[in-house]
């Protein structure tokens, strides 16, 4: 991911600023690709979105965050199967997976788990300052990453979904305002026709980061101008999630939800060491208290609000986790003025929770956020862990539940690659690929 500093809204609306993403595409001897990342989700996140009401929201009778009924046990023995045994799904929610480029060591195209999804999305292309587009996808050179894009492509092909190129990351913003300004403008819009054609992509993910209100305008003009380029291009827009204690207006997507097919909020890292916050979850599906104002359901709740349809609204599963470093221990905890995220996307991807750290004695379930966390009564780990926050097979099968319940569009998966679990043996590679395969993709 892209070099960039992010502006965090706090939970008392006080404004603090999280530290540079570093970008090190080269894997540690654990293959483990760090990003660097120590406050908000940088690798795949916008600022956060604020919406105009306190929060938290009433919750639908369908889906109860406290029933103290836990999802049950799940079968995780889905095999994969050649392009020809992946079947279709049989539901029409979407799940879109990014793959990311520059995390090509831990899941090689031919080892993606395509049960798990109907779209994958090339992360990332990157607008240029004269309108053109990088090709070079992280790969040193563009005809490497032609070949990469082209491979991606051809394999999403052959086991019946959808392939997207999505254009920006983080740090995006100036790229893009520039690539839409003046005369460039036209010249951008040719491009991104282009892209999709000379790939045969089947849509483009607009992932303009940060996206203040004063941008929405452009991005909507941008996306109407290649819609009526290419009327078939499924045109996608990741959004951030919502700080449901400050108050702001989301009246612009509303709009753009008339332009575009998908609107997905990044509903992951979503939480950190943060000025007004208790210690939380990486990937809430629920919250209840002020000082840790983040959930899908809110973040859900304002999106809806600003008028965007249920039916073209997704919502964020990371495969990658956060951890506090020790003495935080858990969610709701009173931060001290030293206390740290010790890491996030990249150094703690689901592979390495799940290889490195879980054990039975460590898991614990958080009841009314529904998710998974792990505690720790010591320094844990290279990081320091004490708590790590994260989603798994259970807080999926909620999740699933949810978007179900809410009659939501999707989900979108914020990486795949972080997913893959290379040491385990066949049928047990991607196990929160598998669960999404059942869960999301059923009837």
């Amino acid at each position: 991911m892209l070099v960039g500093l992010l502006v965090v809204v706090g939970a008392c609306g006080e404004a603090t600023t999280g530290r540079d993403a570093r970008v090190s595409v080269a894997p540690d001897s654990a293959g483990v690709v760090d990003l660097g990342v120590g406050q908000p989700d940088l690798a795949k996140d916008s600022p956060v979105a604020v919406v105009d009401a306190p929060g938290p929201w009433p919750l639908d009778a369908a889906v109860k965050p406290n029933s103290g009924v836990d999802a049950p046990a799940l079968d995780t023995s889905v095999d994969r199967g050649i392009a020809a045994e992946v079947p279709a799904p049989t539901s029409q929610a979407w799940s879109m997976g990014y793959y990311a480029g520059y995390d090509v060591t831990r899941l090689a195209v031919n080892d993606i788990a395509w049960a798990g999804l109907t779209h994958v999305a090339a992360a990332f292309y990157f607008p240029k300052a004269d309108g053109s587009i990088d090709e070079s996808f992280y790969q040193g050179s563009v005809a490497a990453g032609r070949k990469l894009g082209q491979d991606l492509v051809a394999a999403a092909h052959a086991n019946g979904r959808k392939a997207v190129a999505s254009l920006g990351g983080a740090a995006s913003q100036a790229s893009f305002k520039t690539s839409v300004a003046g005369t460039t403008r036209d010249t951008f819009v040719q491009a991104i026709v282009r892209l999709a054609a000379d790939y045969g992509y089947d849509g483009i993910d607009f992932d303009w980061e940060p996206l203040p209100a004063t941008d929405e305008p452009l991005l909507l003009d941008l996306a109407t101008r290649v819609r009526a380029a290419n009327p078939a291009l499924l045109l996608t827009v990741p959004v951030g999630w919502v700080n449901a204690n400050v108050k702001t207006s989301l009246t612009g997507y509303g709009a753009l939800a008339k332009v575009v097919d998908q609107i997905n909020i990044m509903t992951y890292g979503a939480a950190g060491a943060w000025s007004g916050w208790k210690s939380w979850h990486s990937s809430a599906l629920y919250q209840t208290d002020s000082a840790t104002p983040s959930s899908v359901d809110s973040s859900v709740r304002a999106y809806l609000a600003a008028g965007v349809p249920k039916e073209k609204l997704g919502f964020g599963i990371g495969f990658y986790g956060l951890c506090y470093t020790f003495p935080i221990t858990g969610p709701l905890q009173t931060l001290s003025a030293t206390a740290t995220l010790g890491s996030g996307d990249g150094a703690m991807a689901f592979a390495t929770i799940r290889q490195t750290y879980t054990t039975p004695a460590a898991r614990r379930w958080d009841a009314v956020a529904r998710v998974p966390y792990l505690s720790f009564a010591a320094e844990t780990g290279p990081k320091g862990c004490g708590y790590i926050s994260y989603d798994d097979e259970q807080s999926i099968a909620e999740k699933a539940a949810y978007l179900k319940a809410q009659g939501l569009g999707g989900v979108i998966i914020w990486e795949i690659n972080e997913g893959h679990l290379s040491s385990e043996p066949e049928g047990q590679l991607d196990p929160l690929m598998d669960a999404l395969a059942k869960l999301v993709l059923v009837e």
